[in-house]
Parts: C-alpha cells; structure tokens; sequence
C-alpha cells in the first residue's frame, strides 16, 4: 500500500517526457508539496525513507542535472546552501565521534570502528540524502526554473503563484471540517495506505475549535504556509489585474481572486497560531515602509521599530511567563512559559557541544522538554554553531541581496515581488522563533531562497515610474 508513494515520480517522469520541466515542476512538484502530508513515508531496507514531495523532486532534480545546469552561475549563497546540508549530514553522522575523539578509527590502519560509529556514519548518510531533496533540490529548482522561463505563453513565476495560492485555498476548503469539529482529514485519507506507521501529530484544540494542520503536519507550520500565501497572493492581485475576475456567483460581487485571498486568510486564522499571525504583521510593516521610503530609510526605522516592539514584548511576555507550566491559567499561557524555559534549559548542551551539536537521532531532552519549538534553538542544539552560524548567513545574505535589489530602478512588477520575498522571509524568521522549521516549511524555504538567487529585474524603462502604483482609481471633479 504504501507504494503510492511512487506515484508523483511517476506523474514527474510523464510530464517530462510530454512537456517541459516547468510543467512538471507546476503539475506534479508543487502540488506534492502543498496538498499532500510529508510525513508518511516508504521505506525500503537500506535505502533512505522516501516522501511524497521527494519522489516528486528527484526525476526534477535529474532533468535539471541533465537540461538547465548550463545556466547556473556560481554565487557565495550556494556555497552557503551547500555547507548547511553537509554540515546537517556532518552532524547526524559524527557528533558523538567528533566529541570524543573516536572518528579516528576510520583512519587507523587495520582498525575496525565500532557498532556506534558505524551506525552514527550510516544515519549521516540518510540524513545527507534527506538535506539533498529538501534543501539543495529545492534551493536548484527556485534558482535555475523560476524567473527564466514560461508555460502556456505566460511568465513561470506568476504561474507559479497562481497555482501555489490555489492549492492553498483548496486546503483551507478542505480543513473547514477539522476545524469545527476535530481531527484530520489528511489523516484520515492517508492512514489506511500506511497501516504499520504510527502518526505522531495529534490535532491540538484551541479556544473550542481545531487547529487545522492540513498536510503540514503542525498547525504553526501550516500557518507558515498560509502566511506565505498570502503575502505572494496580495503580489499577484496588483501586478495581474486579470487573473480571477470571473465571478463566483453570478448576480453576486465575489470574484475569484478575493475568494481565493479571503480562503487563504481564513486558513491562517483558523491555524490559530500566534507566531504567523505576529510574523505577518511584522511583513505587513516592512511592505508599507519600503513601500512609502527609501530602502535605507525604511531599514532604519523598522530596526527602530522593531526594537521598541521587542522590548516590549518582553516586557509583556516576562510578566505573562511567570511561574511554572503547572500555574499556567490557560494552554496558551503554558504553552508561551514551556517556549520561556526552553532556552534555560538547553544552553548548557548546546555549549557542551558547540562545534557541531549532538545530531537529530540521540540529543538529550531536559526538563522533559523532547519538543525544541524554536527552531534557532533546535539548529544550535542538533547542529551546532556551525549549523546555525550558516543558516543566519543564508537568511541575513538573502535579507542584503533583497535590499540591494529594491535599492536600484526596477520595473514595477519586479520591485512588487521584492518586497513580497522579503516579507515572507521576514515572517517565516520571525515565526521560527516558535516552532522548528521541519516538514514542507523546510522545502519552501529554500525554494524561495534559490528564487531571491535566480531573480534579474529588469530595470525602469526612462520616463517610467518603476516605484509607485496608481493608489486611487477614480478621478476627482471639481465644478
């Protein structure tokens, strides 16, 4: 049963043999990734635990290899990309070895290396093998097949996002039922093709409702999706006046572009996930001060801001955190202390193993906190400094090469979407602050960072007014 996992390679392999690598990437990549869950695998003996999104993106990441490898030009966010994977595969593979010294066997004439070593080398290797498909053939795919191509006679990227904002609100319309009344349709669906799998994400309940998850497992993550969806959405409705002007109902005024925002919306709040909801609003402030200032003014004052709202915040939240998990009033309030202690409790394992942290498979809990919902924290404690010191270098040189982009003459469209990187980059960090970034957040992260990577804006034509948009559609008449 669970060999319906094959399937999307399958569809992958027939789309590329009938169209072109953007269609398939459209039909059969996106699709795996934002309706179906992640988290049910097959697994055959000594191979790595195969996904529905991976068997998707390995014939893509072959038909890359093999027809677009051309056009890739070396730049310091592959090296940093590349480094980050390794180092994950590094650690899961030799962090106990690298801590007491017993990596050297492998080197020692005639020497055996023992069970742990040898299991610990093996587990690297199936972790390097998930880094390949949910990082670096990601990270490819957003660099090399986004801003360079067309289907159907049309811009990719705006096919992209009319399909990405689509599939978004069809899982809202799908989780309507979960929020009202509990459990997990995608569960529910797929369980009986994955009889011997034990599901480890039981749905949560807030405030009388569920908290739908859809296919991403967590509700956070799921609000992370939304929240994406929402910002590439609010793109497509300036820069395509066109798309979805259909009505929905006739003789009522509801088109389908504001039905598919609206659903969207719905979706992030029915999440009821706090960290989207403030990472949102943080994007929100960014797009309108970039929007109304100069790139080095609105980075001023949104670092002003944004320390004055993070002081406090902390404030607010020192006053709401006191006490123990035990005195908590409400679940919200145990679940912000848990996230408070969180950091006390793990600085000290993190600092016995600085370099390249314990790995994914046997790092310590304490204060019987197994669940690391922060996802700094959690790179800290499995990867080391060296892991997070990569990953702040892949977000903070993403954050530059998109200030630098907005800072110059680019055609309206382009410098519209530049915002949108940024303010879903900004509300993706902010909420990692929350939740570790795992299942399909993984994957659309360094999809978008490979897509900052590939974009090329085109520059204003002279005479034009690459930086504002008409902001009133009416004329005012004086008499």
């Amino acid at each position: 049963m669970e060999l319906i996992v094959l399937v999307p390679a399958l569809a992958c392999w027939a789309v590329l043999a009938r169209g072109s690598i953007r269609q398939a990437l459209l039909y059969v990549y996106l699709p795996a990734v934002l309706l179906l869950p992640n988290y049910f695998i097959l697994r055959f003996p000594h191979l790595p635990p195969l996904s529905f999104a991976d068997m998707a993106i390995l014939p893509l990441g072959v038909a890359m290899a093999a027809t677009e490898m051309r056009r890739w030009r070396l730049d310091w966010m592959d090296l940093w990309v590349l480094l980050f994977a390794v180092s994950g595969a590094l650690s899961e593979g030799l962090s106990a070895e690298l801590a007491n010294g017993e990596w050297v066997r492998l080197f020692a004439a005639g020497a055996t290396a023992s069970h742990r070593l040898s299991t610990t080398v093996a587990n690297g290797a199936l972790k390097l093998f998930g880094c390949v498909t949910s990082i670096l053939l990601p990270y490819m795919a957003g660099k090399l097949l986004i801003e360079n191509g067309a289907v159907n006679g049309k811009p990719m990227r705006e096919m992209l996002v009319r399909r990405m904002v689509l599939f978004l609100a069809m899982v809202t319309a799908l989780s309507v039922r979960d929020f009202l009344v509990g459990g997990s349709i995608w569960q529910t669906a797929f369980k009986p093709f994955f009889p011997g799998e034990a599901v480890e994400w039981p749905l949560q309940v807030r405030w009388g409702f569920g908290r739908i998850t859809g296919p991403y497992a967590h509700a956070i993550l799921a609000g992370m999706m939304f929240l994406a969806g929402a910002v590439y959405c609010l793109w497509l409705l300036r820069v395509d006046r066109r798309w979805g002007t259909r009505r929905v109902f006739s003789g009522l005024p509801i088109s389908q572009r504001w039905l598919t925002l609206g659903a969207i919306l719905a979706g992030l709040l029915m999440t009821q996930s706090r960290g989207p909801w403030i990472g949102v609003a943080l994007a929100v402030v960014l797009v309108l001060l970039v929007r109304f200032l100069s790139v080095g003014r609105a980075a001023v004052v949104f670092v002003v801001l944004l320390a004055g709202l993070g002081a406090a915040g902390y404030g607010i939240g020192s006053r709401y955190t006191e006490g123990s998990r035990s005195q908590a009033a409400s679940e919200e309030q145990s679940s912000a202390i848990y996230r408070r202690e969180l950091l006390r409790s793990y600085m000290p394992i993190v600092l016995e193993r600085k370099g390249f942290g314990w790995g994914f498979t046997d790092y310590p809990s304490s204060n019987g906190q197994k669940s690391i919902d922060n996802e700094f924290l959690w790179l800290a404690v499995t990867q080391g400094f060296v892991g997070l010191g990569l990953f702040l270098m892949i977000a903070v040189g993403s954050g530059a090469s998109l200030l630098l982009l907005a800072s110059r003459p680019v055609r309206y469209e382009d410098r519209m979407l530049i915002f949108a990187h940024m303010a879903v980059l900004l509300g993706l960090l902010s909420t990692l602050t929350t939740v570790y970034m795992g299942e399909q957040v993984v994957l659309l992260f360094f999809f978008i960072i490979g897509w900052v990577q590939g974009m090329n804006p085109a520059p204003a034509r002279a005479g034009s007014l690459a930086v504002a948009a008409p902001r009133f559609h009416f004329r005012r008449v004086l008499s």
